[in-house]
């Protein structure tokens, strides 16, 4: 009789050790297929780039210049640009092109590696393979919905970073509410440090990293050595930003432009491009006119850039007071473009339709599949959110994805940007539902095990 009660359990291992890496076979064959259209479209062997893909291109192949031995100074502010965007991506994506010469359609294949790999690790994150195979949904519905992600853009490494420490945090068993916390500090040190990698790729994850970082204070003697890898990676590059630049800046200086953006006066008389142009211009007309503070040069700032640097400061004031302006102006408008922020990401990009970067399969499919991952991924957060209501202590994927959503939707709401909360709150709902069917049934006692 004891004997035979163990045979469904047997067969229950040998089963799932059978479909282990059926997931990964299967993802690969998803994003072959996607290679395949892509190839189709000319997009692989396109080297014409869209919107602002042409500015990480440009400083991607000014990084690649440094690596060659170019470096001085005066070529590094190029390449800083008035400090608009982090400076990994562009170092990572410019030391591949110095070493291979890969051009625009090498470097697109190579942010179809990095998605592909991102996904492969929020896999990971759940140990049973039959919910891995399901979770395959997840990556089709965002290949089939989604046009950026062979793009030479930063958030195509940010998935693969998200990916990396959402995975380290669930199978190292990070941040849990229990203690004494089992964890191995050095487990600690490799997630401080992929969080400050993940904020010198993209500054909407810095309030991440702080959510993060107030989890590693509540327990600092055993988790200590997450604060200390995230300083020694992210802080050395956040001194410099802001002895850079006045005010605070959180590691870019897009945060001004993007609210006078969604805050845009003219936007009551033209549509989105000329209201843009015409904000613009009205900054440049008043720096122009005189509106500038004549702030002092920074030592790190070549006495040659002094103007322009001078410039992009004043640019980062006038619009903040230009969108401030505007909601003191206008408080009910302001809660009401935040609130049609909120609709554009959950109803996605309109096809674009030049050939090239509008629909991956069709106008159709493409919307239904955005609207699929939508779906999942605030299902995944309802789920997360009924297990981790009950341990506030603990990391919660609901939380990280709730920090994620303040600074979209307060200055500019990118689907590019709401698709990586998508994918965060999917795979941690995913992983929540998996471990929470795991827990005995057993009352809870000092020895009683808790979801992290």
């Amino acid at each position: 009789m004891g004997a035979s009660s163990t045979l469904p359990a047997s067969g229950t291992i040998r089963a799932g050790r059978g479909l282990r890496g059926l997931d990964l076979i299967g993802l690969a064959l998803i994003f072959a297929l996607a290679l395949v259209v892509l190839a189709h479209d000319g997009i692989l062997s396109s080297g014409i780039t869209y919107s602002d893909e042409t500015e990480h291109l440009r400083r991607t192949m000014i990084f690649a210049r440094i690596w060659r031995g170019e470096f001085s100074l005066d070529l590094f502010a190029t390449a800083y640009g008035g400090g608009i965007w982090p400076p990994l991506y562009p170092a990572l994506m410019g030391a591949l092109e110095a070493a291979f010469g890969l051009g625009v359609p090498g470097l697109r294949l190579v942010n179809v590696a990095l998605v592909f790999a991102g996904f492969a690790l929020f896999t990971r994150m759940i140990d049973d393979p039959r919910p891995r195979l399901l979770s395959l949904v997840i990556p089709a519905c965002f290949l089939a919905g989604t046009t950026t992600y062979f793009q030479v853009r930063p958030e195509n490494l940010a998935v693969l970073l998200v990916g990396l420490a959402s995975t380290a945090i669930a199978r190292g068993r990070l941040f849990r509410a229990a203690k004494p916390d089992r964890a191995r500090p050095l487990a600690y040190a490799a997630v401080g440090a992929l969080a400050g990698l993940t904020c010198l790729t993209h500054a909407v994850f810095a309030l991440c990293a702080a959510y993060l970082t107030l989890l590693a204070l509540l327990d600092i003697r055993r988790r200590w050595m997450f604060v200390a890898a995230l300083l020694a990676v992210a802080g050395p590059y956040f001194a410099v930003q802001n002895s850079l630049h006045t005010g605070l800046v959180l590691f870019a200086t897009t945060a001004e432009e993007n609210l006078a953006r969604n805050n845009n006066p003219y936007l009551r008389t033209a549509p989105r491009g000329e209201a843009d142009d015409q904000l613009f211009a009205e900054m440049e007309r008043r720096y122009a006119d005189g509106d500038r503070v004549v702030y002092p040069r920074p030592l790190a700032v070549p006495a040659s850039r002094y103007e322009q640097w001078l410039h992009d400061e004043n640019k980062r004031r006038i619009f903040k007071a230009i969108a401030l302006s505007e909601i003191a102006a206008d408080p009910v408008g302001a809660l009401r473009r935040l609130g049609e922020r909120v609709v554009g990401l959950l109803v996605g990009d309109a096809c674009l339709g030049d050939g090239r970067y509008g629909c991956i399969v069709s106008g159709t499919a493409d919307r239904v599949a955005y609207a699929m991952l939508v779906a999942l991924g605030l299902a995944g957060l309802f789920a997360a959110g009924r297990v981790e209501r009950h341990h506030p202590r603990a990391v919660s994927f609901l939380v990280l994805c709730g920090v994620l959503l303040v600074p979209m939707v307060l200055t500019q709401g990118l689907v590019r940007h709401f698709v990586i909360v998508l994918l965060l709150g999917a795979y941690g709902g995913l992983f929540r539902t998996c471990e929470t069917a795991r827990e005995p049934s057993v009352a809870p006692g000092p020895d009683a095990r808790q979801p992290a």
